[in-house]
């Protein structure tokens, strides 16, 4: 303990002593000679490493400044890039709607039906039945099987309707019968869903030469559906030589996973 003193001791009268040359040089600058040589060979070093300790305190203290600086200004580009992802989004939403709208207001100049604008509000396309509901009813003139279709083409048809609500049958349900014709050869069979979101041409002449790729469309016979709307294009088919006639399948033009707005061709009232 005693030794622990000593040495605190020397520490301390050497921390007083270097004092003590450091204001005695700054209070005497004129100090000449061979003193002055000493004390400054004494004084240098310390001065020379306060300098550098100075210096390194300085330069750390800038950089965390800098970084700070740094962190504030990447938060706000973040934000700015953000902002303008979301309006980015809201314009390409608006975009989306104005091309919906433009195909649609085409297809009603190529069909001279009345046409009635609606949004699918509900959907169940999952399961064995197949229907969409949408946003328009009996108070908007809908009636039970009115058609409806989109700039793709057929959606199906109405089967139901309530005060401000109707219920769509999909042509890919099993239950939907279509009077259908190939657009190239003219044909014409029976067209309903196949049960997994496909569809099924039935009662097609045997005869009639099918490629992949044909588009059907709806043949207008039994004046349910209006005639040309397509409805598929040929993936596949079935000409058996034992049966009657062939089987055509096809892949639908509309997306019904996707589907957001589409058009009622209302019925004609005699």
């Amino acid at each position: 303990m005693h030794r622990l003193k000593d040495i605190w001791k020397k520490i301390l009268i050497f921390f007083l002593f270097f004092i003590f040359l450091i204001i005695l040089q700054i209070r005497n600058p004129e100090i000449r000679g061979p003193f002055r040589g000493i004390l400054g060979n004494i004084l240098n070093p310390f001065v020379y490493y306060s300098y550098k300790v100075y210096d390194g305190i300085s330069s750390l203290f800038d950089n965390y400044i800098y970084l700070v600086n740094a962190k504030k200004e990447n938060e706000a580009l973040k934000l700015k890039l953000s902002e303008l992802n979301i309006q980015n989004r809201i314009l390409n939403e608006k975009l989306h709607e104005y091309e919906q709208l433009r195909k649609i207001l085409k297809f009603k100049d190529n069909y001279q039906v009345e046409l009635l604008a609606a949004s699918v509000v509900g959907k169940h396309i999952d399961g064995y039945s197949k229907y969409i509901f949408i946003n328009v009813g009996q108070i908007d003139g809908i009636q039970i099987n009115d058609s409806v279709a989109n700039e793709m083409g057929l959606i199906g048809k109405i089967v139901e309707v309530m005060n401000n609500r109707s219920k769509v049958l999909l042509i890919t349900d099993p239950n939907n019968k279509v009077s259908v014709m190939n657009l190239r050869t003219r044909t014409t069979g029976i067209m309903s869903g196949d049960g997994s979101g496909g569809l099924v041409v039935e009662f097609y002449d045997k005869l009639d030469k099918v490629y992949k790729g044909d588009i059907f469309i709806t043949s207008g016979l039994g004046g349910l559906y209006i005639k040309g709307i397509a409805v598929g294009k040929v993936y596949a088919y079935s000409n058996n030589p034992s049966d009657i006639f062939q089987r055509v399948y096809l892949k639908p033009l509309v997306n019904f996973n996707s589907i957001e707005n589409l058009l009622v061709i209302k019925s004609k009232n005699d």
